[in-house]
């Protein structure tokens, strides 16, 4: 009996690393002292079968005792022989050492292995659940460039609300509110607010709702847009949101500039022309703020909380100095009347001189219970270009103040929007938030709301405080050149100023770190090959390259220099993204994917419906052509990305949008009755089953191709002759089939499926196939296949037979082609089409003719229609109703009536049906396995077309070599055949055999006669015999068909379903 000595193992050994060794009498079990008697008991309590298995684990492996070995317990047990011991019993002891390892069960604790081995092959593909869960809460899901921090812990106020409105309060508050309330008027100034803040609310449910539908990574806005979309939307809206990012840095910065030059130090410019000077200190500070984003990202990040501080100080000093200071404003104003209409406008001189120029100084703020005031603005007073008032042209531009912009509700809604963007700062950090799915709803809607009642009171105050033509007043050039918000400010301008500048200077320094990241973002899931190129970052994790690409766009908003201009293109980026967001969300809610389940429950497709729709009308009101230009370029980049063929697969919204309208449209066509006028041919191509395209499969895919003016279905199919069951563990066969399959579709640019089915016989997995292809009203109406040019193998007539057979009980077309087909890049030049119509098929050789002429190979062929009319038939009235029928069929084509003589039955058809009776005759008779059949029978068709060569006495010398072979190995011999038996007369033979042989020989001539020169020729072919009666008999048909076509170059078998296809009806 074999002794083992046995270590106990540690709790996260592999089962492997336990081995025993066969060297001692004694087993060891090694365990801990405190462990020393739960051990013992469980030993003697019960007995411990071990059985060796083989293992390639080395001896260094094996326990040894020695002096330094841990506290040992020494039980002593037997362990039953298995067939295995069995087997080893004549080896040495040696051998049996270094070959033989035994797993063996932890005595002590167990092993979870041997507790799940039933799933133990299942280990590679499904890990056990206690793996799966460390690897899901050891996940990261964040794409940012460096790993997420211990400090990830932001809460709502810090890492969503406080961000967001730094974002969104920027510079259109302080220097163009004043003028957007004066132009529009309260009630519709409060409308353009109204419009914008309620479009990007709306957008924030939809945002919260994708936020909160899963972990959101720090690619904020382009992850969710990405991934509820698809790569080509989330790509596209990817670049347009950061080419809105870009261009708002520009903005901030000449924003900036303007505060700059305009109000704080107008003495520092080089240039008479003020536009010069905004391009050239905003290319400066755009310089500066990149080497800033390049080298002090942590600092930048640091003063955010600075500069919103400014911010808000900014607004309260504003709200405090409207109700404290009013009055103090004073402003040289000049009325006059012109036309019977009475206007006033301000004049740009020192109030000293004011009288002189028949001007008035009068306090450019009243009191804010002056409703006369208030109601003078409430109504809107828009003005074009290089006007003083409405309808008044400027006369004197050096002392007149005048509008430099003409302005409507549309363009003032353009202008204005970009004040209401930076709802998504706090979901572009939801990889810093404490808990995102909770902090993004809150802190967006809450920064909406309140940015929305702040714009909506200080428009109302603006419009109560300040007269009309102060408010008009861009610029400040009636005050000396003074920011109006700052000059009502308390306790001094200058408090507004400096906080505006700061705001401003922030908010650039913001888009110049988030505009990079972006780009990076999309760079690395290489939706966009071009773009690889900014997928690297510095050694410090900052991408550097993707910096350089957005300062150099940047760029072109600060050399246009005019926060009017700049405004509506960020308009236009912004929307597009924001449209994509409420199409995301509409989209999911529509369709109710299971994934989806978002936290945040507020939010309704309807909402999300109407956020787009508001959407897409702000950005054609707001400025067509630039709409046009923004959805032109997300539109190109859609395409290439397509194009391209992105790869990703998300769950996007758009393919579960294609599910459900393919689900629609199938439950659709499936119901109802398809007319004539649907009818189009849908393809089922059989491909013979090989490791590459042959030329045949390529010839048949090209041929598909040709039908593609059809519009309908194409699906490409072959047979596996694999047992699937077997494949279970190695499935590879029919993934490279699959593939093989695929890309002879995409090389031949077919628009298609692939279907493979695995089955070991070949003919019942065709049978299979013909049944289970397509769905609903998409079923296969069509069979596409090549010739069986090897047709004289039982497999490959049964095979072909067999398909013919089931499309016709499956009510389908079967097209036949044999030949050299043209290949996918080649074209004929000349030639014809001829169509031999021998029986009506329901009009599908004529309309396969007519789609096959409409592809480029084909179009300069042309159509000639053969039929044949027997003695008894009128030729003339033949062809004249033909040529009715093709001319309200509206097919152009020449016709031809052939006449088909009535003369006897030639000697060579005689012989080819005495030929094949012979064979089928000696087929009855020998009593030869099935593969000796299949041997002889291979080789008498080949003779039987051996001039001078009897099939009969070549056959029979064939089957007595086999005989003697079969004697020679010690098989019985079967009786010989004599030869009279298998000899078939003239007058035996049958006469539908002799009619078949012989209408197939009269056919083959007259069509080599008259289309031996065509480039096609197609043809009806003949049903095979019903019903079904044996593999001779297909065999035959087989050879019927193999006679018709035989010395044709290039030959399309075509058999009609039934039903009638084409319709003289419009």
């Amino acid at each position: 009996m074999t002794r083992f000595s046995v270590q106990a193992a540690e709790p996260d050994t592999e089962l492997a690393d336990v081995i025993p060794t066969l060297d001692s009498d004694v087993a060891v079990v090694k365990t801990t002292e405190s462990d020393t008697n739960t051990a013992t008991s469980e030993i003697s309590e019960q007995p411990v079968t071990l059985r060796p298995q083989k293992s390639a684990i080395h001896d260094s492996s094996i326990v040894k005792e020695d002096d330094h070995s841990p506290k040992e317990v020494r039980f002593n047990f037997a362990a039953n022989k298995d067939p295995i011991s069995n087997e080893l019993a004549g080896t040495s002891e040696k051998e049996q050492k270094s070959s033989e390892r035994t797993n063996f069960l932890d005595i002590e604790n167990g092993n979870s292995d041997q507790d799940l081995y039933l799933y133990q092959s299942e280990s590679k593909k499904a890990p056990k659940m206690s793996t799966f869960l460390s690897r899901i809460g050891s996940y990261n899901t964040s794409l940012q460039m460096k790993k997420k921090s211990d400090g990830a812990d932001l809460s709502t106020l810090m890492g969503v609300y406080l961000p967001c409105l730094q974002n969104i309060f920027g510079v259109i508050l302080f220097i163009r509110m004043p003028w957007v309330v004066g132009q529009a008027g309260v009630v519709q100034g409060c409308l353009i607010i109204g419009v914008c803040c309620l479009t990007t609310f709306l957008t924030s449910v939809s945002m919260s709702a994708i936020a909160t539908n899963g972990v959101v990574p720090a690619g904020g806005s382009y992850f969710m847009i990405s991934r509820s979309l698809g790569p080509q939307f989330g790509g596209s809206v990817g670049i347009i949101f950061f080419l809105g990012v870009s261009f708002a840095a520009s903005m901030y910065i000449v924003g900036a500039i303007e505060i700059l030059l305009n109000y704080l130090v107008p003495q520092i410019g080089i240039f008479d022309d003020k536009w010069h000077n905004m391009r050239l200190y905003g290319e400066i500070m755009l310089i500066l703020l990149a080497c800033i984003v390049a080298v002090g990202v942590k600092l930048v990040n640091k003063l955010a909380t600075l500069f919103l501080a400014c911010v808000i100080l900014s607004i309260l000093c504003i709200y405090i100095g409207i109700f404290g200071s009013l009055g103090s404003i004073s402003v040289c104003v000049m009325s006059e009347t012109q036309n019977n209409l009475s206007y006033s406008y301000l004049l740009k001189v020192p109030q000293d001189n004011c009288t002189d120029y028949g001007g008035t100084v009068t306090a450019g703020l009243t009191n804010l219970l002056d409703f006369e005031n208030f109601k003078n603005n409430i109504g809107p007073y828009y003005q074009k270009s290089g006007e003083i008032a409405p309808g008044v042209e400027v006369t004197d531009k050096d002392t007149q103040v005048y509008n430099d912009l003409a302005t409507s509700f549309t363009i003032l809604l353009a202008i204005f929007f970009p004040s209401v963007t930076g709802i998504m700062a706090g979901s572009n950090r939801s990889g810093d938030l404490k808990d995102a799915q909770g902090s993004i709803p809150k802190g967006t809607i809450a920064a909406n709301l309140t940015t929305t009642i702040v714009y909506l009171v200080t428009a109302i105050l603006c419009g109560a405080a300040a007269t009309r033509q102060v408010l008009c007043d861009k610029y400040g050039e009636s005050i000396n050149g003074g920011l109006i918000m700052s000059l009502i400010a308390f306790p001094h301008p200058y408090v507004v100023v400096f906080g505006c500048l700061l705001s401003t200077v922030g908010a650039a320094l913001q888009c110049l770190i988030g505009a990079p990241r972006l780009l990076y973002a999309i760079a690395c899931d290489d939706v966009i090959p071009v773009l690889k190129f900014f997928s690297v970052t510095l050694s410090n994790g900052e991408p550097f390259r993707a910096l350089i690409a957005t300062f150099a766009i940047a760029t072109i908003g600060c050399l246009i220099g005019n926060v009017d201009l700049v405004a509506p293109i960020i308009t236009m980026f912004f929307l597009v993204c924001y449209s994509c967001v409420n199409l995301a969300c509409t989209l999911q809610s529509l369709l109710q994917a299971p994934n989806w389940r978002p936290r945040f429950t507020l939010y309704h497709w309807a909402t999300s419906l109407l956020g787009l729709i508001m959407c897409l009308t702000l950005m054609f009101i707001s400025n067509w052509y630039y709409a046009i230009v923004a959805l032109a370029i997300a539109g190109g980049i859609y395409k290439y990305i397509d194009f391209k063929g992105a790869e990703k697969e998300w769950g996007d919204g758009i393919r579960g949008l294609q599910l459900q309208a393919a689900r629609y449209s199938l439950l659709a066509a499936d119901r109802e009755t398809l007319h004539i006028k649907n009818w189009r041919p849908q393809l089922l191509a059989l491909l013979s089953h090989k490791e590459t395209l042959t030329a045949d499969n390529q010839g048949l895919l090209s041929f598909s191709r040709s039908l593609k003016h059809g519009n309908g279905l194409v699906i490409v199919g072959s047979v596996v002759p694999y047992d699937l069951i077997k494949l279970l563990d190695d499935n590879d066969v029919l993934e490279r089939q699959r593939e093989l399959l695929t890309q002879g579709l995409k090389e031949h640019k077919l628009s298609g499926f692939v279907q493979v089915t695995c089955e070991e016989s070949i003919p019942k997995g065709t049978t299979t196939l013909l049944q289970t292809a397509g769905l609903g009203g998409l079923k296969p109406n069509t069979i596409l296949m090549g010739w069986p040019e090897h047709w004289k193998s039982k497999n490959s007539y049964e095979n072909f037979s067999r398909v013919v057979r089931c499309a016709t009980v499956l009510r389908q077309s079967v097209l036949v082609a044999r030949g050299t087909f043209p290949q996918r890049k080649q074209k004929l030049v000349g030639g014809t089409i001829d169509l031999w119509w021998v029986v009506h098929d329901g009009g599908m050789m004529l309309l396969i003719a007519h789609l096959i002429k409409q592809h480029k190979t084909w179009r300069k062929c042309r159509l000639r229609i053969f039929t044949v009319a027997q003695l008894e038939d009128d030729s003339v009235k033949m062809r004249n109703d033909l040529k009715k029928i093709l001319y309200e069929l509206r097919i152009e084509a020449t016709v031809q009536v052939i006449e088909m003589s009535n003369k006897d039955i030639s000697a060579y058809t005689y012989e080819r049906t005495v030929n094949m009776a012979e064979r089928n005759k000696m087929m009855e008779y020998m009593g030869l396995t099935k593969r000796q059949k299949k041997r002889t029978l291979s080789f008498v068709v080949e003779s039987a077309h051996t001039p001078g060569t009897s099939a009969v006495d070549t056959a029979l010398n064939e089957v007595e070599e086999v005989l003697n072979d079969m004697e020679a190995g010690g098989e019985e011999a079967e009786p010989e055949v004599e030869q009279d038996k298998l000899t078939v007369r003239r007058s035996q033979l049958k006469t539908d055999q002799l009619l078949a042989m012989d209408t197939s020989v009269k056919l083959n001539g007259l069509v080599r006669e008259h289309s031996s020169d065509a480039a096609l020729v197609m043809m009806n072919m003949p049903p095979p015999v019903t019903p079904y009666v044996d593999s001779i008999t297909d065999q035959n048909y087989v050879e019927y068909l193999d006679v018709l076509t035989e010395g044709l170059n290039r030959v399309l078998l075509v058999r009609g379903s039934g039903t009638e296809v084409v319709t003289v009806y419009s």
